[in-house]
């Protein structure tokens, strides 16, 4: 069974490699988000540990795959980043039941940098920004003018400043239903190391994904219209990192899955994968050595 399973998401991995090749940015790449079942959904809070679960290949988004695309800032190549300096990588994941999308992204930093004036402006700190787009629309179809919304923005800024850590961008007034620990959001991190210096950031988000919310001073939950995940599905997407590393100074850096020449949308393929058998082996060996331990403590 579990041969028979490998050879599907091989299949899958082929059939989508085949046809993304006159896909979205970058041309000809796919990234790949681990099915959850049910018994390994991550529990978003910041501790990175939920993710051991989930295969290196092909589902961690590590420097190489990452590059400088905003020339307003500085053009890299994938891969160019000095680890010194900053190292990034990322982990997607989706949960049919849930009906959510998962996020891990870890970065090793030499200075975590959040000194902005203007609690609003996060893009001047230290960030993770995360773009969605369910209906797979190009970056110049997002967002019209006049149109309801359908790529979503959403920014990561921690530590809190004024208690704020997550910025939803155009989104009108959603500030009362989409927060984290809503139903369709909800954000964790944690970090080791020195707060402010040399240190190892984990933001770990899930959400829902929307198709479109309405272009209105104050849109209601019940006023969207939310995509239904399945098995096989294509969405796409963007993870964008800014890096700040000398106070009230401008980028060092900024990173992104995409090679758009532009920042901030959704314009990356992101595959919803079958359930991969390594990571269904790696739950069960977690939940063996797990009850193997109960064993052993109730005999003492």
């Amino acid at each position: 069974m579990r041969r028979r399973i490998k050879i599907v998401i091989s299949a899958a991995m082929l059939l989508v490699f085949a046809g993304s090749v006159s896909g979205h940015a970058p041309v000809g790449e796919t990234f790949f988000a681990a099915q959850f079942p049910d018994n390994g959904v991550p529990t978003i809070d910041g501790n990175p540990s939920d993710w051991d679960i989930v295969p290196e290949t092909p589902y961690h988004i590590r420097n190489d795959r990452m590059q400088g695309s905003d020339p307003s800032i500085a053009l890299k190549d994938p891969g160019t980043t000095d680890p010194s300096d900053l190292s990034m990588n990322s982990v997607i994941g989706w949960n049919e039941s849930a009906n959510k999308i998962y996020f891990l992204i870890e970065i090793f930093d030499d200075v975590h940098n959040v000194d902005r004036d203007d609690v609003a402006k996060f893009w001047e700190d230290d960030d993770v920004e995360i773009n969605i787009n369910g209906d797979n629309t190009g970056q110049d179809e997002a967002n019209l003018e006049g149109e309801p919304y359908n790529n979503h923005y959403y920014g990561f800024v921690v530590p809190p400043v004024e208690g704020q850590s997550f910025f939803p961008f155009s989104l009108g007034n959603t500030s009362e239903w989409l927060v984290p620990g809503s139903d369709v959001l909800d954000f964790g991190w944690s970090f080791t190391g020195e707060q402010f210096g040399e240190s190892t950031y984990y933001y770990e988000t899930a959400m829902q994904v929307f198709l479109t919310i309405p272009r209105t001073e104050s849109p209601t939950i019940d006023d969207t219209e939310i995509l239904d995940l399945e098995e096989g599905e294509e969405i796409h997407f963007s993870i964008d990192i800014g890096d700040f590393d000398e106070p009230g100074q401008t980028y060092d850096s900024f990173w992104s899955v995409s090679d758009d020449r532009a920042c901030c949308s959704a314009n990356s393929d992101l595959f919803l994968a079958p359930i991969d058998p390594l990571l269904e082996e790696a739950i069960g060996t977690a939940v063996e050595a797990t009850s193997w331990g109960r064993i052993k403590a109730a005999r003492h």
